[in-house]
């Protein structure tokens, strides 16, 4: 019988993990561990579509940008052929630092740092997402800055999650 990837329920369970996480006794580490402000919202939407304002960052968000397939076996058509697809998941946390108090320090710098690696101890501890996935791995983190105004600057990291799943 033909299959469907859980897309939507991966999105879902990642939202949820990270949600579950951010509270200062979470297990097996805080979201918002060593951070200068607790995380405002977690999301799973594109962070193109996060309206830039204050009262939402920090935050984690994540979105699927591909799924490439493979078929897994010789079958007599191509509906009952058994596939395995790498669901890549981008994990974005990001940072809104307003102010700079001291010329020599970046707290937002930090901050995104110490979010982007609570992100990946967090993902290390449920390898299969509750399920929607058969195990998944962190391979890449990336970081990035932007000028929104001569004052405010924000700090993002991009996690590449890569997910197995056989349908």
């Amino acid at each position: 019988m033909a299959s469907r990837v859980p897309l939507n329920t991966i999105k879902s369970n990642l939202k949820t993990l990270f949600n579950n996480a951010n509270t200062t006794t979470a297990s097996p580490i805080d979201l918002s561990s060593d951070m200068t402000k607790r995380v405002q919202k977690v999301f799973s939407i594109h962070p193109e579509m996060i309206p830039i304002q204050a009262s939402h960052y920090p935050c984690v968000t994540c979105y699927i940008p591909d799924k490439p397939i493979v078929s897994q076996d010789i079958t007599k058509d191509q509906l009952n052929c058994k596939r395995r697809a790498t669901v890549n998941i981008d994990v974005v946390g990001a940072v809104w630092n307003q102010n700079f108090l001291d010329i020599t320090k970046d707290p937002a710098d930090e901050d995104i740092n110490y979010l982007m690696e609570n992100i990946e101890l967090i993902l290390r501890s449920d390898s299969n997402l509750a399920g929607s996935v058969t195990w998944q791995k962190p391979t890449t983190c990336n970081y990035y800055s932007t000028i929104l105004n001569s004052t405010v600057h924000l700090r993002v990291g991009i996690l590449k999650l890569e997910a197995e799943v056989f349908y």
